[in-house]
């Protein structure tokens, strides 16, 4: 059960509640990174925000009793809920009675007037791999169409990952292969699956262990494409990468946020980073710095926001539907460090 206690920071003339799950939850840690995240952003551009942090349980009466009550106190902004399920909840009711920043997409894919949403959806780090990869390859191989193949875990990120790769392919105009599902990893076992696929590119939709295997089985036989998924946490500048350098990732290109690869971005150095956090944890610390940093965008201008996040390239157009579209960071691992490219 969500505690009815509610913590508050600032004191400025706007207020603004973020929901999120109870504090005794499954979700506690992940409440809590996003919160010192939106704290953060907060103490450096909140000066005339009234913060309320308010824990939430998934019934649908309660969400609506408690927009009434935000609406009728004068809340400008909500943001949250952060589960998938509590989003479904609020869309689910229609329209809500203070603007909402959901940071996650209800299932239905439906989102209500008066409500925007912003995540770091797997879905759109593998499709920004995709057109990156597509536009190399093409260039590679102008004589005919470039075809991928997509090696995959057995976790429905992966799985999620990977569809969305193919889908992109497949609307750039490539041809694709059915996803192979790798479920014990071993070198052997990689290229075995993977030996009769006649493919360009490679996109890894699994954890690290995965891609290594993939880079053994394949040599040079193509460019490995991945997402975040496949961050081991070894970039150049961090104090932790004498103990997870990677350079049996070498060559392995990967689509992620600016906070997970990039540390010298001027925007990422302008926030304290915490050293106890562990990358999954660290996704939703700088998810909670843009999303404070969006809401105060969205209270200024209206629906035409462009943000140079912590979490990649955000925009969000009055004619663009009502997703937060955010495009991340192309870092390939050379010496075993993940290095940011430059796009051309």
């Amino acid at each position: 059960m969500a505690s009815t206690e509610r913590q508050r920071f600032g004191k400025g003339p706007i207020g603004v509640a973020l929901l999120v799950p109870p504090d005794n939850g499954i979700y506690r840690r992940a409440a809590q990174a996003l919160i010192a995240g939106v704290r953060a952003a907060h103490a450096r551009d909140g000066a005339r925000v009234t913060l309320e942090i308010i824990e939430i349980d998934e019934d649908a009466a309660k969400l609506r009793a408690l927009y009434d009550e935000l609406a009728q106190r004068g809340f400008s902004m909500v943001i949250g809920p952060l589960a998938r399920s509590a989003v479904d909840l609020v869309a689910a009711a229609g329209p809500p009675p203070v603007f909402t920043l959901a940071l996650n997409q209800p299932d239905l894919g439906a989102v209500p007037a008066n409500m925007v949403t912003f995540g770091l959806s797997i879905e759109s780090e593998a499709r920004q791999a995709a057109s990156i990869a597509w536009e190399e390859a093409t260039i590679a191989n102008a004589s005919r169409r470039p075809r991928a193949a997509a090696v995959q875990d057995a976790s429905p990120l992966g799985a999620r990952a990977a569809a969305a790769f193919g889908a992109r392919w497949r609307e750039l105009g490539g041809d694709v292969h059915q996803p192979v599902s790798i479920d014990t990893v071993t070198t052997g076992r990689v290229r075995t699956a993977v030996a009769r696929l006649q493919a360009d590119v490679f996109f890894v939709a699994a954890p690290p262990a995965v891609a290594r295997a993939l880079l053994i089985a394949l040599g040079a036989r193509a460019t490995i494409y991945a997402t975040s998924l496949t961050n081991t946490g070894a970039v150049a500048g961090s104090e932790a990468t004498a103990l997870v350098r990677s350079p049996d990732l070498d060559g392995v290109r990967l689509v992620d946020m600016p906070w997970q690869v990039q540390p010298d971005h001027p925007v990422v150095m302008a926030y304290p980073k915490p050293a106890d956090m562990h990358l999954e944890l660290q996704k939703l610390y700088a998810l909670g710095i843009d999303a404070f940093r969006l809401a105060l965008q969205l209270l200024e201008r209206g629906p035409e926001v462009e943000l140079d996040g912590v979490t990649g390239r955000l925009r969000l157009s009055a004619l663009g539907g009502r997703a937060v579209e955010r495009t991340g960071v192309l870092a390939e691992y050379r010496a075993g460090v993940l290095v940011p490219l430059t796009l051309r």
